[in-house]
């Protein structure tokens, strides 16, 4: 105990205090930065999910390769806090077929 009085009295609360609040500042700006680029993330996921949807939907069908990309994109998107925008897409495109002319 008297270890640590004597660095405390070495440094000065002051400094930890100011240390102490520089951290939580920088913790701050970094979470906001980090939402931005989730938000930003999402969108671009979601306008290419979007875009996949509308060709294999004028397509006809999808290959099965094809819906399990589509689906670990999907699912990645949904990790990232997604608002059900996809959801009825989804249900359509697992109905496809998978093969050409069927």
């Amino acid at each position: 105990m008297k270890d640590i009085l004597s660095i405390l009295t070495l440094i000065g609360i002051p400094s930890i205090f100011t240390v102490t609040m520089w951290c939580v500042n920088k913790c701050r700006t970094f979470s906001k930065q980090l939402k931005v680029l989730m938000d930003s993330q999402q969108a671009q996921m979601r306008n290419q999910l979007i875009t996949q949807y509308k060709h294999y939907m004028k397509q006809g069908w999808i290959s099965l390769e094809d819906l399990d990309d589509w689906e670990n994109q999907y699912q990645k998107y949904h990790l990232l806090g997604a608002n059900g925008v996809l959801d009825t897409k989804r249900d359509q495109l697992l109905v496809l077929p998978n093969t050409k002319g069927i």
